[in-house]
């Protein structure tokens, strides 16, 4: 009888190291079954979807109350379903609010779980080491440093390395991205990734229309270019877009890496997106912005000096953070007018990203991240995991 997996990804970045993961642990037992709460590129990979990353996608503490009704209702079924399906495994990606609670009920019921992309206990979360030491059979992370901290606290871990390193590379060049847009001169790309959530479009988009409008007043020259969300529907960019001025800020789907590579710089929301451009070596202004009350309790809970991930890996301010009411149009356009000028800071920050890539260890991490979870699978076998 083969093996079943579950899998619940719960944003687009779970989505896409899921889809990942899949496919190898599919190369390494053709016959798997695979199942779970992802994106498109999970589907795609033969993963039964049960929830969707758009029905799971929030940021803050004030977003999440919202929608408890919601999550209380797919706890409850996802845990039958664990019942009913006795998984050989589980394996959350990250996703830890909800992930946590179900792999404390996995775990009870004698089934493993190999945690890949771990919560980030090192910037808010260190209360939670008692409880992935009690549930967890194996965590897989993906920064160097994670491996270092569990090993200290007795938790079994794997370190895989980081699935961008394969993932993100650009599959047109800049020219072809160009001739794709319509744009026939050579003026500079700035990029524009407001986040995969509409809400944190709702949020940050605004103010990127606003710096783009304020930097062309000033006479700057130069092609915006939106980078639209798998998850995020079109109607929601053409609402904030269409509140603007006449200004206008070309779109592109499904090309995040060729519009990365193809651009002077990025302004982006903080997430996973850092570590794709600081892959692809693209100079980045990050901005981040919730509701006050979600930004309130987690400062009262972060414990690292940066809140992007290129610059907690460095350990220092390696691009620049606009954070809350800094996050504005008129901070932005001081930073954006200087980037598009001024060549030798943006080498001098592609120098560093640079080091930061290299902190993100070799290729092949979602093949040493599936083994592991087959390993995982293998050694649950051995034992009698009847509850």
């Amino acid at each position: 009888m083969p093996r079943n997996v579950l899998i619940v990804a719960g944003e687009a970045s779970g989505d896409l190291y899921g889809a990942e993961l899949a496919r190898e642990l599919k190369r390494i037992e053709p016959d798997i079954v695979l199942w779970g709460t992802g994106g498109e590129k999970m589907r795609q990979e033969g993963v039964e979807l049960l929830y969707t990353t758009r029905e799971f996608a929030v940021l803050g503490f004030a977003e999440v109350f919202a929608r408890l009704p919601f999550f209380f209702r797919a706890m409850k079924r996802m845990k039958q379903l664990v019942l009913e399906r006795r998984p050989s495994v589980f394996v959350p990606i990250d996703y830890p609010g909800f992930n946590m609670r179900l792999a404390r009920f996995v775990s009870n019921q004698n089934f493993p779980v190999a945690y890949f992309v771990s919560p980030q206990i090192w910037a808010w979360g260190w209360g939670r080491v008692p409880k992935i030491r009690s549930i967890v059979s194996r965590m897989i992370v993906t920064f160097p440093f994670e491996e270092e901290i569990y090993r200290k606290e007795n938790i079994p871990v794997t370190y895989a390395g980081h699935p961008l390193i394969d993932l993100a590379k650009a599959e047109r060049s800049p020219g072809e991205l160009r001739a794709t847009l319509g744009i026939e001169d050579d003026l500079p790309i700035v990029a524009l990734f407001p986040g995969s959530r509409t809400h944190e479009v709702e949020s940050l988009l605004p103010v990127m229309r606003n710096a783009v409008s304020a930097l062309r007043a000033n006479g700057e020259r130069f092609h915006a270019v939106l980078g639209a969300a798998p998850t995020v529907d079109d109607a929601a960019y053409d609402a904030i877009l269409a509140g603007g001025d006449d200004t206008p800020i070309l779109r592109v789907r499904d090309a995040t890496y060729d519009l990365l590579g193809a651009s002077r710089f990025a302004i982006l929301a903080s997430g996973t997106m850092t570590v794709e451009a600081a892959v692809l070596r693209t100079p980045m202004i990050i901005i981040y912005k919730v509701k006050p009350l979600s930004y309130l309790l987690g400062r009262l809970l972060v414990r690292v000096d940066h809140i992007g991930m290129v610059n907690i890996l460095a350990k220092k301010r390696v691009v620049p953070e606009l954070i809350q009411g800094e996050a504005n149009a008129a901070n932005v356009v001081k930073v954006a007018g200087s980037w598009l000028r001024d060549d030798e800071t943006l080498a001098e920050i592609r120098t560093e990203l640079d080091g930061v890539r290299r902190l993100l260890g070799g290729g092949g991490a979602s093949a040493r991240a599936a083994e592991a979870v087959i390993a995982v699978a293998d050694a649950a076998d051995k034992t009698d995991r009847s509850p």
